[in-house]
């Protein structure tokens, strides 16, 4: 009795040891300890663990999956959202919004004339208000005003923060002007400008991606959280697991690199 005892005894050990060596245990990783706040859309909502739950995996550290579903970049910048982001703590801060802005000429803005969107046309914008609730449309407007109150509220302590460029999406059809590349470049031309301006960290996603939307389904409301139709997204707008692991693969050479 006691053999068989000492024998499973001996089982149990061994297979722990085997799982310890193949498993990365909690809170074990180049930035365990860490506190990394998930800022944006749906893609960065709780909606899909994907996202959340790869980066915690690679980098150890605890993830906020905070992003609001359905959020545009007004709605980012408001005093309502602002303050999810301060009442959390945290040591970095990944933004990843545009999902539900057409990124349509004379929707995104510029402070520069002679900027990329400015020589294009776009129209030049006025520093927002940091001190009143954010209630302006342009897009370039909307993600400064974030950045800059996060660069007030919340960098004192510490805390970096990392601004992603936009992922191209498929809606409706190629003639939507949410699939049309053109579209896409002038969010992301936008968010390259207020990266320079604020001086925060820019990781352009789009580029290092490089997801080929042709091999994509087409986005049709109402949103499918559970069937997986795309090769990187699960509907052409959501990034699906492979697409998520991916993107944090990209995420996590920057944040290791701060």
């Amino acid at each position: 009795m006691k053999r068989r005892v000492a024998q499973r005894v001996s089982l149990v050990i061994l297979l722990f040891c085997m799982l310890s060596m193949c498993c990365t245990a909690v809170g074990e990783g180049p930035l365990a300890g860490k506190i990394i706040f998930l800022a944006g859309d749906s893609r960065s909502s709780d909606d899909y663990t994907f996202y959340g739950d790869l980066l915690a995996a690679k980098t150890g550290a605890n993830v906020l999956v905070m992003g609001q579903s359905g959020a545009t970049a007004a709605q980012f910048a408001s005093d309502a959202y602002l303050e999810r982001v301060t009442a959390n703590p945290h040591d970095y801060c990944i933004v990843l919004i545009g999902g539900n802005d057409t990124g349509e000429a004379g929707t995104v803005g510029t402070f520069d004339h002679a900027s990329v969107n400015g020589q294009s046309g776009e129209p030049l914008v006025e520093e927002p208000d940091l001190d009143a609730d954010y209630n302006g449309t342009a897009f370039i407007q909307c993600l400064y005003h974030f950045i800059c109150r996060w660069q007030r509220d919340v960098a004192p302590s510490g805390a970096v923060l990392l601004l992603c460029t936009d992922l191209p999406q498929q809606r409706y059809d190629s003639e939507s002007v949410w699939s049309d590349p053109e579209n896409l470049q002038r969010k992301n031309n936008a968010i390259r400008e207020c990266a320079m301006l604020c001086g925060v960290t820019l990781v352009d996603l789009c580029a290092a991606c490089d997801f080929d939307m042709s091999m994509e389904p087409y986005f049709v409301p109402p949103t499918d959280k559970e069937n997986d139709r795309g090769v990187y997204f699960m509907d052409g707008l959501h990034p699906n697991r492979r697409g998520f692991d991916v993107i944090t693969d990209v995420l996590v050479n920057e944040l290791v690199d701060e």
